[in-house]
This record gives structure tokens, C-alpha cells and sequence, in this order.
């Protein structure tokens, strides 16, 4: 399980430094195999908004932006795709230094940039190097991005035994805090959102000595291509989990918050019910990775 302290503590009051967190969870037989930083070192990056966009006069891939980061506008060279007037995304300014880069004054093809507008990956915070790292429209430009990200953070990895599962999720690690730090464990506000619908699809139990409970509810008018919210992605992403799409990102986090598996089905591709059950010998079961493995009795 890897712990975000700043997850942490939106459950329960943390003062103590990481050391003596970690050292206080191993004693109570959470055993810690590593204390990380949340994001790569990297300075001089700050919250930038594209004002403008131009094609480059001498190449046609690049385009010439003016960037707003806080002071007088910025003119600054750029190749993503997504760059765009209104844009805002992550500018490493002249003497900024990435975790494989320093920024220095340059010109590309005849235009000087000062600066560069970043990808994810550029910044270490993920693999992705399609685009710019699109930032939310109300992120505050000029803002230091660690400080907007808040990745001063640390990720405690817990190595947990089979008879804590309960501490496979923030909820229960948060408990296990309360009673070491004897602090009152609160959690976050959540409202409750409403049934707007009475669709029903049917569940069968098959297995009720394997899974005596297996809850679903049909929720209409979902935008599947709707983006996962920045602050969720990195949250996932410091739990070692790859942000995929909305309906995916928001189960895994409530996995990874409440320690309940979820999972979101397409209705339109469902028929006849979800039946919970084990497997029967020889089946076989094609995985989302291409993949066919031979199922057992033993696997429910």
C-alpha cells in the first residue's frame, strides 16, 4: 500500500514528521519498505497560460506562443499538439531545472524561446509525452506548479500481511494513525448523491460463502470522455495507480480510498445479469491486455 501523507491527512491530523510516522506504523506491525518523495525535483516551473498561438515562419511543426506566466508575456517556441490560446499548462521559465534538464534562453530556428511549455513526462509525473500537461481553467497563473500541486508530499510503501486487509485502503490506514497518534479519525466531506433513475440490472450470487454481498446500481447520462480531474490523476498516480479514463479512475480511487473494490461495467455491452460465481474447469477468460489464461475451480 503506498501512503500519500496529504491523502493521510484529510482523514486524520498528522503533525509528526515522515521518519517518526513510519517508524510509529512498522512498530505496530505495518512494516514500511520505503519512504519516497511524491514527484521528481524539479524548480523554476510555474502555472502559464498561452495567450496566443502562432505557426512558426520556418517550421511548420512548431508553433510561437505567447505566454502569460505571471509578469510581462513570454514568447515561447513549442511543439505539443495541444497548444492552444487558453491553454494553461506548466512553463519552465529561463533557469528552471527539470529532473534531466536545465532551461536556458534558446532560439529554434530563428525565434528565441524563453522558456518551454512542459509535458507530464518532461516534469517526471508520468509517462505521457503527447501534449502538454493540461492544467485546470482556474489554476492561478504565475503560481509556483509544486506549490499548485502540492508535491512537497511523501509516499510512505507499506509491505502489508494477509491479515491486514483492512489497510488496503486510506480509510483503514487512517484508523490504524487515529489509535498509534490516539487523534480522532474524520474523513472528508462527501454529500450523498441521489438515485435519479430505478433501473435495475439483476445480480445472481453463485458463490454466497465466496461473496455474500455484491452491490451495483445503474447510473445513466455518464460522459465517458469526460477528463479525470487533475487532483484525482495525481493522487492515483502517487498510489502507484495509472490514471485511464473517468469511469476507471473514479473506481480505483475509491478502491484505493475506502479499501472497497468497484467496478464500472458499460451497460450497453452487458446481457442476462452479472452472475458471481467460481469458475468451471476449462474456461478460459481473455484478459484487457490480449492475453487468454485458463481459469480454475478455485477461482472465483
Amino acid at each position: 500500500m503506498r501512503i500519500s501523507e496529504q491523502w493521510l491527512r484529510d482523514w486524520v491530523t498528522v503533525d509528526e514528521p515522515t521518519a517518526e510516522l513510519a517508524h510509529r506504523l512498522t512498530m505496530a506491525g505495518l512494516e514500511v519498505d520505503a519512504v519516497e518523495p511524491a514527484a521528481p525535483a524539479f524548480r523554476g516551473v510555474a502555472v502559464g497560460e498561452i495567450l496566443a498561438a502562432e505557426p512558426h515562419p520556418e517550421a511548420d511543426r512548431l508553433q510561437v506562443c505567447r505566454v502569460n506566466a505571471g509578469g510581462e508575456p513570454l514568447t515561447v517556441v513549442c511543439g505539443a499538439p495541444n497548444a492552444r490560446p487558453g491553454l494553461k499548462a506548466p512553463l519552465a521559465m529561463v533557469g528552471a531545472r527539470l529532473p534531466d534538464l536545465q532551461i536556458k534562453r534558446a532560439k529554434l530556428r530563428g525565434v528565441e524561446s524563453h522558456g518551454m511549455l512542459c509535458s507530464a513526462r518532461e516534469l517526471g509525473l508520468s509517462e505521457d509525452a503527447a501534449g502538454l500537461l493540461e492544467l485546470p481553467a482556474d489554476a492561478p497563473v504565475g503560481r509556483d506548479l509544486r506549490e499548485y500541486l502540492a508535491l512537497d508530499d511523501s509516499v510512505i510503501e507499506v509491505e502489508l500481511t494477509p491479515n491486514r486487509a483492512d489497510c488496503l485502503g486510506m480509510a483503514g490506514v487512517a484508523r490504524e494513525v487515529g489509535v498509534l497518534l490516539r487523534r480522532p479519525v474524520t474523513g472528508p466531506d462527501a454529500d450523498l448523491v441521489p438515485p435519479v433513475v430505478d433501473d435495475r440490472f439483476p445480480v445472481t450470487l453463485g458463490a454466497p460463502a465466496d461473496c455474500p454481498r455484491y452491490l451495483g446500481r445503474v447510473v445513466r447520462g455518464v460522459d465517458t470522455a469526460a477528463d479525470t480531474p487533475l487532483w484525482m490523476r495525481e493522487r492515483l498516480r502517487r498510489a502507484g495507480v495509472r490514471p485511464l479514463s473517468a469511469a476507471v479512475d473514479v473506481t480505483n480511487y475509491v478502491m484505493l480510498e475506502l479499501g472497497q473494490p468497484m467496478h464500472a461495467f458499460d451497460l450497453a455491452r452487458l446481457a442476462g445479469g452479472i452472475q458471481v460465481r467460481r469458475a468451471v474447469a476449462g474456461e478460459r477468460l481473455a484478459l484487457l491486455n490480449g492475453q487468454t489464461v485458463d481459469l480454475d475451480p478455485d477461482t472465483l
